[in-house]
């Protein structure tokens, strides 16, 4: 990333069928209020993290299917 965030994946398995996938974000300061996506909005407002990709509206945070669905 430009600023400097990082990205770090993780996989592993406990059983055969099992798996899992982390996917840590770590964003520095100066993305405070410079970002949406699937992570959020990164400006310490909790109620618009669901925000809808190229929108204001927030999602409904019971059913984020569509949040989701609007970042692919």
């Amino acid at each position: 990333m430009p600023s400097g965030t990082s990205v770090a994946a993780e996989y592993g398995c406990f059983l055969q069928n099992d798996c899992y996938l982390n996917i840590n974000v770590y964003p520095l300061a100066e993305d405070s209020g410079n970002s949406e996506g699937l992570c959020g909005n990164y400006n310490d407002d909790e109620a618009d993290d669901l925000t809808l990709r190229g929108s204001n509206t927030v999602d409904n945070a019971e059913e984020p299917i569509n949040f989701a669905k609007s970042y692919v």
